[in-house]
């Protein structure tokens, strides 16, 4: 593995990681923020390319295989999904190819020991940057891994493409994919979809190093606190004395473009 010039870089770089203090293995994100509803929002505005590649396999497949199910359900875990709304997210999805009796048997268990409900109850942690990198490459269908370590310079490009990541802006991430930097790139994206996010007082300690840092802090950028709840009301087109939930009209933005395309 050592030998590989996609991996060596990491290999030496390791005792210089960041492993930071939190594990966010006891659900420790954004809760009322993640809610199925507001899923398809969150990975386009506040999710990492990893973890917004997994959401948009599961829309478009209606499942995930082991490795993604494993990789996204203990992220979601870690952001603030609670077990009773991953249930119902991914029962939705997958009984869109399958019957719910599949469901249960096949995917309900597994679940909720993610949770830590069942077998040794461990609470277990959402995977590590270094963890998805150093894990195994995607196959045909399937949606998990590192896009900056599993996917080709020119798909990951298109990939920033289709978000109106252009211009100068992706080179700052595309220089630093051409070098395999693959964490730093992910700090990059982070960085120029979301400009000022240290005169904003958002903490970015771990961004780029764990994929539950990059959305905590994105949400917070998003928000929390009064300068995010003026961006909210931005985002959702309400005025700032209107007292909706946060997420909710810009869910619904979301679903009608959806629709439209459609």
């Amino acid at each position: 593995v050592a030998g590989d010039p996609r991996v060596g870089p990491l290999l030496q770089g390791v005792h210089r990681q960041y492993v930071g203090d939190q594990d966010f293995a006891n659900n420790n994100g954004q809760e009322g923020i993640f809610t199925p509803e507001h899923l398809d929002q969150i990975a386009d505005q506040s999710m990492p390319l990893c973890m917004r590649g997994l959401h948009k396999g599961v829309k478009q497949d209606h499942k995930l295989r082991h490795q993604g199910r494993q990789q996204y359900w203990l992220y979601l875990k870690g952001a603030g999904l609670s077990m009773e709304d991953s249930i119902r997210f991914f029962q939705a999805e997958f009984t869109k190819v399958m019957s719910g009796d599949q469901f249960n048997k096949e995917h309900m268990y597994n679940i909720r020991h993610a949770y830590g409900k069942e077998g040794k109850r461990t609470s277990y942690s959402p995977y590590s940057c270094m963890k998805i990198i150093m894990g195994p490459a995607p196959g045909q269908g399937e949606h998990h891994g590192c896009p900056y370590r599993h996917q080709s310079e020119q798909s990951i490009s298109a990939l920033f493409g289709s978000m109106n990541i252009n211009g100068a802006d992706r080179e700052k991430i595309m220089v630093h994919v051409k070098k395999q930097a693959f964490q730093v790139a992910c700090q990059r994206h982070f960085e120029v979809t979301h400009p000022n996010a240290h005169a904003r007082g958002v903490s970015t300690d771990g961004v780029g190093n764990h994929p539950n840092a990059w959305t905590s802090a994105s949400v917070e950028y998003h928000h929390g606190g009064d300068k995010a709840a003026a961006s909210t009301d931005k985002l959702a087109g309400k005025g700032a004395a209107d007292d909706a939930p946060a997420f909710d009209a810009g869910a619904q933005a979301v679903a009608a473009g959806g629709a439209a395309k459609g």
